[in-house]
């Protein structure tokens, strides 16, 4: 028996995960939504990828407190995946993955990390198990093995509570693929910030809702550099540590020469974001103080 071969191109979540950080970049980048376009086209409703991309996503979120309930859940998931209409999922990732090739430089496109690459891996590799018979058995046991693990752990289960809270506000939006930039944008600016406070959540919501609509952002963007100059100075003033008060003369001086033109540039969204950085900082050392 053979093993089954991972093919990113194959594989329906890793492709989808993809597209939704390529969004992400575009927005950020200012540049043409390509990638939004590809999704709507061939993850739209009634689509076969449509279909098994929700098998995908069910087996990637729901958690089960035995490994019993998670090999059940397993096998309704399999037996759900084979009433998708084969011939025509094959049709539609062949035309997903030319348009793809035709819109991207492909190995800048694949070289994106994804962080859950293993889980979706497993759960292609389960699905080309059921389909194919002469597949080897254990190499289909481990994948089924790893997301019996997956959907077992209880460790994941606070990491998502949070981010579940962080785009609560947001699940009424009748974009889903705005739901999910903004939840990649959250993920990666928590990793350079540790945890985001309501003012930077606020800036990128405003960001992404408005992309379009740049004299509402350049509003809000005014808005928001004077009350966060407003607060520099005041902790400035009250700021007796000689090596952050100078941080703070920086910071200030930096966002006074801010020239909001017909487009505030990534460049000022990440000016304002280190400012919010530096007051929530401050709040925190204040916080230990008192």
């Amino acid at each position: 028996m053979r093993k089954i071969k991972h093919s990113k191109f194959k594989n329906t979540g890793f492709l989808f995960e993809l597209l939704t950080r390529q969004i992400t970049v575009e927005i950020l980048n200012g540049s043409e939504e390509k990638s939004k376009g590809i999704i709507k086209e061939f993850y739209g409703r009634g689509t076969e990828l449509s279909k098994e991309l929700r098998l995908f996503n069910l087996l990637i979120n729901e958690k089960y407190n035995t490994e019993s309930k998670a090999e059940k859940f397993i096998e309704a998931i399999l037996e759900a995946h084979s009433k998708i209409n084969y011939t025509k999922l094959q049709r539609e990732k062949y035309n997903l993955i030319k348009s793809i090739k035709e819109t991207f430089e492909i190995n800048n496109f694949l070289s994106s990390p994804v962080t859950n690459y293993k889980i979706l891996a497993s759960i292609h590799k389960l699905f080309e198990g059921k389909k194919n018979d002469i597949l080897d058995i254990k190499d289909v046991f481990d994948s089924k093995l790893t997301l019996v693990e997956h959907i077992s752990s209880t460790s994941q289960t606070t990491k998502v509570a949070k981010q579940d809270k962080l785009v609560e506000e947001y699940k009424k939006q009748e974009k889903d693929l705005r739901l999910l930039t903004y939840k990649i944008l959250i993920e990666t600016f928590n990793k350079k910030y540790t945890t985001l406070n309501q003012s930077q959540k606020g800036l990128l919501r405003e960001y992404i809702n408005n992309v379009t609509n740049t004299s509402k952002f350049n509003e809000y963007y005014e808005s928001e550099l004077i009350k966060t100059i407003t607060s520099l100075h005041e902790a400035y003033k009250g700021m007796k540590d000689k090596i952050t008060k100078i941080k703070l003369r920086e910071t200030i001086n930096v966002l006074k020469k801010q020239k909001i033109g017909k487009k505030v540039t990534d460049e000022q969204v990440s000016a304002l974001m280190m400012s919010y950085e530096l007051i929530k900082e401050i709040k925190n050392v204040n916080g230990k103080k008192s």
